[in-house]
């Protein structure tokens, strides 16, 4: 036989198996395919849509929680009277009407197996229920001794199922853990007024109800304490403390329930105690009274406006009562627009001279009014540099003890272009060889304000009379 009759004799041999496989398999029967039953890697243990919920809870023998709602579609613990964090209530309610369940361990088990998981005598029961007053029931058993996750069927079930770490999570809480734990927060853009006292030392301001009539831009806070004078705030020196220095607390510690806030052990009664408050324009209050440390860097604390327990903030959120009060006023001892002044009069001891501005020709033409050094007239350019003179003088310190004072050796007093304006006062006493003392608007010092700034200002209206 040739090689081509064998090669053939080969191929007809290979298309006559192939035949006969096809028509074996066309003959056989089909393999079953799975169910979709079978497919589904998890199952609904919960299902009903978060508007048509009326109660959410979770039995437990040592505790759990049970939210109702009440009339006004708002949920609530009857059985606790402290405030709730709604956010985190919406959050598990809304959680467990919809649980789905993780790995499924077992379909139909037989129900004498049920201790092999816990769910013959279940750690927790979670019922979810309708407004039409029908339940869903989920048993939660014990945890794998592989993954640690718990076991949890259907009530109405026996497929046994993970349970989803974050349910878990929940199962275990109590309604304490509910508590709204955040203080009042007014709004720092809004602040109507804010005062704090730290051993013994007040600092005060309120918004100002009527505009400086001595400066063209706005001063919206006024200074009222500790200080007698009309001293106005240094609000970019405020926004930076209060906002990135030492902004301040929001979080409540622990409540502590059961103890009596009048006991002197935690120093709130004392009316000296240390004290923050800030109000803003839409009536929220922070009103914090704060007693003695824990010895744990924590302070305890009541609010002053609330019959509230009393419970600890820690004491690195209260760095705002340290703030000195002297860094959040304006350092400028006088600070005011050249066109909102009529005239200065500047009296060192028997001495005195008179700055004079008289407007003529168009009011916001300031360059054209007339200005004199008693009746010397000057330039504008010399009457604007000993004006920036005068509003240049700042503050250095507040007065560290008492000295005794006599006459002020320099006056100044300045009058408002416009009529019905009080004049404004400024008196300067002898404090040491470095240092004033100075007052506006006052009998008595409150500031300290280098010599030397005062002289410069003298010495440049010397040498224009």
């Amino acid at each position: 036989m040739t090689e081509k009759s064998v090669a053939l004799f080969s191929s007809l041999g290979v298309l006559a198996a192939l035949i006969i496989v096809f028509v074996i398999s066309r003959f056989l029967p089909e393999s079953p395919k799975p169910s979709d039953y079978d497919s589904v890697s998890s199952i609904m243990l919960t299902d009903i849509e978060e508007e048509k919920l009326r109660s959410v809870a979770v039995q437990r023998v040592d505790g759990g929680f049970n939210f109702e709602l009440d009339e006004d579609g708002n949920w609530i613990l009857s059985d606790l009277l402290f405030r709730l964090n709604s956010d985190e209530v919406k959050r598990v309610t809304g959680m467990l009407s919809s649980i789905e369940s993780g790995e499924i361990i077992s379909r139909g088990l037989d129900r004498n197996r049920l201790p092999e998981f816990g769910l013959d005598s279940p750690a927790a029961r979670i019922v979810v229920t309708d407004k039409a007053g029908d339940s869903e029931v989920v048993e939660v058993g014990s945890g794998s001794p592989v993954s640690g996750q718990r076991y949890a069927r259907r009530e109405d079930s026996y497929d046994v199922v993970f349970l989803p770490p974050a349910v878990t999570e929940i199962v275990f809480m109590d309604g304490s853990d509910f508590r709204d734990r955040t203080l009042p927060m007014p709004n720092l853009d809004e602040i109507e007024r804010l005062e704090f006292r730290r051993k013994g030392r007040v600092f005060q301001m309120v918004s100002s109800e009527e505009p400086n009539p001595y400066v063209s831009s706005a001063n919206y806070y006024v200074v009222t304490k500790p200080w007698q004078g009309k001293h106005y705030l240094d609000e970019g020196n405020f926004r930076t403390r209060i906002r990135e220095e030492a902004p301040p607390p929001t979080t409540v510690l622990t409540y502590l329930d059961n103890e009596n806030p009048r006991s002197a052990k935690f120093g709130l009664a004392d009316e000296k105690a240390d004290m923050l408050y800030i109000s803003d324009r839409n009536s929220t209050v922070l009103h914090l009274i704060l007693g003695a440390s824990d010895g744990e860097g924590n302070r305890y604390a009541r609010l002053g406006d609330r019959n509230e327990s009393l419970f600890k903030l820690s004491e690195s959120e209260l760095g705002f009562l340290d703030t000195e009060p002297f860094h959040l006023t304006s350092k400028f001892v006088f600070l005011g627009s050249i066109e909102r002044v009529a005239r200065v009069r500047i009296e060192v001891d028997k001495e005195a001279w008179i700055l004079t501005r008289i407007e003529r020709g168009e009011t916001e033409s300031i360059k054209d009014d007339l200005f004199l050094v008693d009746d010397t007239e000057i330039t504008f350019e010399e009457f604007s540099s000993l004006f920036q003179k005068l509003i240049g003088i700042s503050r250095e310190g507040q007065i560290q003890e008492e000295h005794i004072r006599l006459e002020p050796e320099i006056r100044i007093t300045i009058t408002n272009s416009k009529t019905g304006v009080d004049p404004l006062l400024i008196s300067y006493w002898s404090y040491d060889n470095v240092y004033y003392q100075v007052g506006m608007d006052t009998e008595e010092p409150e500031f300290l304000v280098g010599r030397y700034q005062v002289q410069e200002l003298i010495n440049h209206l010397m040498a224009l009379s």
